[in-house]
């Protein structure tokens, strides 16, 4: 019984985004295939009066793999026996090593979004209303496509839009105080802008961040994220005081001025004289020694992001207890 040399394999490959095969020679000895993920090459026993076959991975036989072609997309060494009619096997065949690399995403395929914050007030007070001008832009060649921008809302605000605004595109969840806006298809260096009108709630530094994403991988995260940080005024200075004795506002108490590391204040008579200054103020201050009328104060406040805000003001000292 005469059995069969031995069997060379050629090899076809088969990628996902072709339309046909590309056949190789014969190989008659190993050889390296380089495919991507995703994609298969097609190993055929070329040898003749064969009339069945088995395939070998890494020397392990694989279960089936009885055809004259073998399809695969896993990387490893293959090879194959051939058995005539009498069933006489041949020599195995000279190994063929396939190699499967990960798929790079084509340079056109990617899209760069950016993302930006800014207040329209760099100082607000409690129960103000004020915007953020939030901005989406598109660094790349290409169109994104579902574009989307999140904000989720300071617990210090509350999202005020206006009557009647066209906010079709943005949707406001008040239980996660998240707000969406869908901006949807973004063309090249075209940059959308949305006004997010805001009321305050509570004083102190307010933090306010967004964050953009599409449908196309962004080969740059650095920009996906912006933030800023907004100072909410707690100081409503009241513009009189009545040290009369009556226990009724007898001192110049500034609320909120405890929150601020340091403070200095001045007070000024109406012939430009200092009449009362100290630094860290504990609103303690009772006009001791002058006469009703009006003065001028200078105060200021040394802020948490290290500067020294002032605020200038008319104050009006009455000792007459009201009837």
């Amino acid at each position: 019984m005469k059995c069969l040399t031995k069997i060379l394999i050629m090899c076809v490959l088969l990628i996902s985004t072709s339309k046909g095969f590309a056949q190789a020679p014969a190989l008659s000895s190993s050889v390296t295939f380089t495919i991507t993920a995703g994609s298969t090459i097609v190993l055929h026993g070329g040898t003749n009066n064969a009339v069945a076959y088995q395939w070998y991975l890494n020397g392990v036989r694989i279960t089936g793999a009885t055809g004259k072609d073998y399809t695969t997309g896993v990387a490893g060494t293959y090879s194959v026996v051939a058995f005539n009619k009498e069933g006489c096997p041949s020599q195995q065949s000279d190994g063929v090593v396939v190699l499967v690399v990960p798929a790079k995403p084509k340079a056109d395929t990617t899209v760069d979004l950016a993302v930006g914050i800014q207040s329209t007030n760099t100082k607000a007070e409690t129960g103000q209303t004020y915007t953020y001008l939030v901005t989406a832009n598109n660094n790349s060649p290409i169109t994104g496509t579902q574009v989307q921008v999140t904000y989720t809302i300071p617990a210090q605000l509350v999202y005020s839009p206006q009557p009647g605004s066209n906010t079709s595109n943005v949707i406001y969840n008040p239980a996660t105080h998240t707000l969406t806006w869908a901006v949807g298809e973004l063309p090249t260096n075209s940059p959308r802008v949305l006004v997010v009108p805001v009321q305050v709630l509570k004083p102190g530094s307010i933090e306010s961040i967004v964050d953009i994403k599409g449908k196309q991988p962004d080969p740059i995260l650095a920009n996906n994220v912006a933030q800023v940080i907004q100072q909410v005024n707690p100081l409503i200075i009241p513009n009189v005081f009545t040290p009369n004795g009556d226990g009724k506002n007898d001192t110049f108490v500034i609320p909120g001025l405890d929150t601020y590391s340091e403070n200095e204040i001045v007070i000024i008579n109406r012939w430009g004289n200092d009449v009362y200054e100290k630094k860290n103020y504990k609103n303690d201050w009772t006009g001791n020694g002058l006469v009703e009328g009006t003065y001028f104060y200078v105060l200021k406040v040394l802020t948490t992001s290290g500067v020294w805000d002032s605020y200038k003001g008319y104050l009006t000292l009455i000792r007459t207890r009201a009837e």
